[in-house]
């Protein structure tokens, strides 16, 4: 059984609210970020930790849409299936 044109678009709105979020976030790590080899460990677990927020929200909102989510990138990203 297929999912509904009503799950579909839910999730289409959850996956772009996620990316807003992803966004600011990636803004946020940015300005922080001074373009210094000493400060790129904390830049780069922040673009990794917005990266994993996000794609853990895809999995949420994909789960309770009856959809599939991106399971092997976060397991990739970041070493964990959920």
């Amino acid at each position: 059984m297929g999912t509904s044109a009503t799950q579909e678009a839910s999730h289409k709105a959850n996956v772009i609210a996620s990316e807003g979020a992803r966004q600011t976030a990636l803004g946020v790590a940015k300005a922080a970020y001074n373009n210094t080899p000493a400060a790129w460990p904390a830049f780069d677990a922040a673009v990794k930790a917005a990266d994993a927020a996000h794609l853990r929200a895809v999995i949420a909102s994909a789960t309770a849409n009856g959809l599939n989510g991106p399971t092997q990138t976060l397991h990739d990203l970041i070493g964990v299936w959920a």
